[in-house]
């Protein structure tokens, strides 16, 4: 997507995008004196709202977020030509540790205060900030927020700032978005890189852009698409609106780049084309049920329908989701048809997350269980991902047991991938070995299985309602 700058754009985004808004991680606001940029809805100061974060509110005391009891000099003695004092704090950032966040005023109030890092007497990050500026009177900068805004586990830092023109006054949003090199942010569509402008880490006085020694933290980059949709949304006025925006912000972003339709769509869709995906099945009927998850990081929900039974403990599953034109697509799978497929009907899976450059992918652990007669059975461990709607299944190790003699004593035969001989130990821990090995990471994921028949004769509103309590 090519960066718009017409005044048609501007329009289209006023008048196609509505915001609801959710409650916003932990962080903390900080705001200038007379308390407007403190939300009513924030409480007294060092409350906890629902969400258990603490807001520091000037509305009753007057104080501008930190006490004149425990305000440190900013800057630690730094002197800085136009430090906005009120609005420089100290905080801890992840990978800086405690630095200073520095406010900047312009040199001749016109066009954009500037904002920094100070860390062991020297400024050693400079925050993006748009070549030209925009021009207009500077007048305050009226909040500071810190919190992870984006839930990527690494805190940005979020400001509004107060311009004029002699008559009116308003407000515009900077958000600094933290992310390190080695960890995805899922919004970051290839459409939107022309409105990401990056920072630099570097010493006050090096010319040459070196950085600084002993530097570690993450950079920042400002999301200019994410601050015209706040603008456009009418949510400058205060921190509160804009701190609550994120999740109507992603959505928004995916439907101007492409990705598909908002979760309420997708429930409301899987919901009309339930007579497809929750037809009768005549065989393998000992349990139907489905469950909901995103498994590919692409912000569209697979719908998992699963039947498990017959005397060969058999499960069939297929899966289902919304594509770009709203009709419902069953995804390929690398299933061979007529053989036993894992048995995904469990309430907790092992998963193995991989990044790359083609971006973060899941691989569930999953299990199967085979009468293959009387007194044999096989087992296998496998792992399913999917990648461009295509579920591939990954055979790990398998096992067999015969059960010999007048006392049917367990015969115990296991190998690997590779058709190695491996212990009964080692097929256990096989999956552990082979994504570990790989430098994956781990952790357990709980799935919300539900019968199909619950489905069954409602109409396409209470089944939206129905699918939408199941999936959150």
């Amino acid at each position: 997507m090519k960066k718009i700058k017409t005044v048609a754009w501007l329009i289209f985004l006023l008048l196609s995008v509505a915001g609801c808004g959710r409650d916003g991680k932990e962080g903390l606001v900080k705001g200038e004196e007379n308390g407007r940029e403190v939300v009513d809805e924030l409480r007294e100061a060092g409350s906890e709202d629902e969400t258990g974060s603490i807001e520091a509110s000037t509305e009753d005391s007057g104080d501008s977020g930190v006490t004149a009891d425990n305000k440190e000099t900013a800057t630690f003695g730094v002197q800085i030509e136009g430090l906005i004092e009120e609005q420089s704090f100290v905080t801890i950032l992840d990978g800086w540790g405690e630095v200073v966040f520095a406010s900047i005023a312009p040199t001749d109030d016109i066009g954009e205060p500037k904002f920094a890092l100070v860390k062991g007497g020297e400024i050693v990050y400079r925050f993006p900030m748009a070549p030209d500026g925009n021009g207009d009177r500077f007048v305050e900068v009226s909040a500071v927020s810190f919190r992870d805004y984006n839930m990527d586990g690494k805190e940005d830092i979020i400001v509004l700032i107060g311009y004029g023109d002699g008559t009116d006054t308003w407000n515009s949003p900077r958000v600094f978005l933290q992310e390190d090199s080695d960890n995805m942010f899922y919004l970051d569509h290839p459409d939107l890189e022309n409105y990401r402008l990056m920072g630099n880490a570097m010493s006050e006085d090096a010319a040459s852009g070196d950085s600084v020694s002993g530097n570690t933290g993450a950079g920042f980059y400002r999301d200019t698409f994410l601050e015209e949709y706040l603008t456009a949304q009418g949510l400058t006025e205060n921190m509160a609106d804009i701190l609550e925006a994120w999740p109507d912000y992603v959505e928004y972003a995916d439907r101007s780049c492409g990705y598909g339709s908002s979760l309420e769509r997708q429930m409301a869709l899987f919901a009309q084309y339930k007579d497809v995906w929750a037809a009768d099945v005549t065989y393998a009927d000992e349990s139907y049920c489905f469950t909901m998850r995103d498994l590919d990081y692409d912000g569209k929900v697979e719908l998992i329908v699963a039947n498990y039974g017959g005397t060969g403990h058999y499960t069939y599953s297929r899966f289902y989701k919304i594509d770009e034109q709203e009709h419902l697509k069953e995804l390929e799978t690398s299933f061979v048809e007529g053989d036993s497929q894992p048995d995904i009907i469990t309430d907790s899976v092992t998963v193995y997350n991989s990044f790359s450059l083609q971006g973060m992918r899941d691989y569930y652990i999953v299990y199967d269980q085979i009468k293959d007669s009387p007194d044999s059975y096989v087992y296998r461990v496998s792992s399913l991902c999917v990648v461009d709607d295509f579920v591939q299944e990954t055979p790990l190790a398998s096992q067999t047991v015969v059960y010999e003699g007048e006392d049917y004593t367990p015969r115990i035969s296991s190998m690997d991938c590779n058709g190695n001989a491996v212990s009964e130990e080692e097929y256990e821990n096989f999956p552990e070995k082979y994504y570990s090995s790989m430098g994956l990471t781990k952790r357990e994921v709980s799935f919300i299985w539900t019968d199909v028949s619950r489905i069954i004769g409602m109409s396409s509103e209470e089944a939206e309602l129905f699918l939408k309590e199941t999936y959150l």
